[in-house]
């Protein structure tokens, strides 16, 4: 594929993907993570469905500024 192509591709997936993350339902549970031992609270992080959507949200936005970065300053 053409960068070209790949330079109207990201920002729509990223676009899309905020947009869907940002339309879905809060899934809110009881219970704070303060009140959880260590190994709980990580297991607990790992396998929610919440949890995991914000962590994909966060790692999308880290690629799509870090395409954006190394895009800018090639352009120097």
């Amino acid at each position: 594929m053409q960068r070209k192509t790949w330079n109207k591709i990201i920002p729509t997936v990223a676009g899309l993907a905020a947009t869907v993350v940002a339309a879905l339902p809060a899934s809110a549970h009881e219970g704070h993570h303060e009140q959880m031992a260590l190994m709980q609270a990580l297991r607990h992080l790992v396998s929610e469905p919440d949890h995991q959507i914000a962590f994909a949200a966060l790692v999308v936005l880290a690629v799509v500024a870090g395409w954006s970065w190394r895009r800018a300053k090639a352009r120097k």
